[in-house]
């Protein structure tokens, strides 16, 4: 049943609010048993028992909140993590400093920008141009420094309760690249946080993380090639030794109410699938609540379920449990609890 394991890999990027990740953290600390890098390394080669409530914390990209806002939380709670950072953007190295997503989210507040670049099947090199032509032609000033710095991400290192690992060194989609780009942007980034940090890097993230669409077994087998034991994706279930040790699974959180995430963490791999019904739920004129309750019956078995509808489905006062005032997200306040 799909509440039994809950082995779980719990991805972040920026955070902007410092007490939503501290009760984020402390929500995770009173459910799970956080695990360390060369925990789970022995758990996948070694063979070494983890609990079946074990979770591992990681945060991509190094924004700057890794270290303003994460890693204070993290060293208050005592939890170990591995942040994942581009060697390139932490030295500030070359015309672009931000990875390209700063900067086009700074160009356009309406996300048409960032729309184009994910529909377009650009490799980096083109997603940057297109970026500096609209920054030339809406006379937009680049952004001052979004990432850690060197000294930042060194401290942390020192520190041993988070590791370092690699994330390319300028975030490309990266089955859209050639085989040299590819294999360059992943031992390139190993080998200069290696140089930089004076150890091996035993962990590497794949940007944008989506297994065939953002890299495929060619990335996989680049990965092997370095001092990486383990490579992560973004596929949302939970990790069990029949991962591929260079594509593990990890669920990412970036907003929502306590409530919205212990439902979204019960439901693991499900989640989407119970999110993509009920939007299309939504749109319908005539539903019951005894028809949807069948539906969820029959994705999750015999468990019990308390539900609450908006508005649009059922008509009445809104009954969200997340909100008085509910704006019907359903990615956002979900519209059902299952009561465990």
């Amino acid at each position: 049943m799909i509440f039994e394991d809950m082995r779980r890999i719990i991805n972040f990027h920026k955070v902007k609010d410092i007490k939503w990740f501290e009760n984020v953290i402390c929500l995770l600390k009173s459910k799970y048993t956080f695990v360390n890098e060369n925990q789970l390394i022995r758990y996948y080669y070694n063979k070494e028992p983890l609990s079946r409530n074990s979770c591992m914390i990681t945060v991509d990209d190094g924004d700057m909140t890794s270290y303003t806002i994460i890693y204070p939380i993290l060293k208050k709670y005592h939890v170990p993590a591995i942040f994942f950072v581009s060697p390139e953007k932490m030295m500030q190295k070359g015309e672009h400093r931000n990875f390209w997503f700063q900067e086009a989210r700074h160009c356009d507040d309406s996300n048409a920008l960032m729309e184009k670049i994910h529909s377009g099947n650009y490799p980096i090199d083109d997603i940057w141009e297109i970026i500096d032509s609209y920054q030339q032609e809406h006379h937009i000033e680049i952004l001052p420094n979004q990432n850690m710095t060197l000294k930042e991400v060194r401290e942390i290192d020192s520190e041993g309760l988070v590791a370092i690992g690699a994330h390319t060194m300028d975030h490309p989609f990266l089955a859209r690249e050639t085989d040299s780009r590819s294999k360059y942007e992943i031992e390139e980034s190993v080998k200069e946080l290696e140089n930089l940090l004076g150890h091996p890097i035993l962990s590497f993230a794949y940007p944008n993380g989506t297994p065939t669409t953002d890299f495929g077994k060619r990335e996989m087998e680049t990965v092997s090639r370095t001092t990486c034991k383990v490579a992560f994706s973004t596929e949302a279930k939970k990790f069990s030794r029949k991962d591929d040790v260079y594509s593990i699974p990890r669920f990412g959180l970036s907003t929502g109410s306590p409530l919205f995430i212990h439902i979204k963490l019960m439901l693991g791999s499900h989640y989407a699938t119970v999110k993509k019904v009920l939007k299309n739920l939504r749109s319908s004129q005539h539903v019951s609540k005894s028809f949807i309750k069948k539906i969820l019956l029959e994705l999750f078995g015999d468990r019990h379920f308390t539900l609450c509808f908006p508005p649009c489905l059922l008509g009445g006062r809104c009954r969200c449990i997340q909100s008085a005032q509910c704006h019907h997200s359903v990615g956002i306040r979900f519209s059902y609890m299952a009561v465990l």
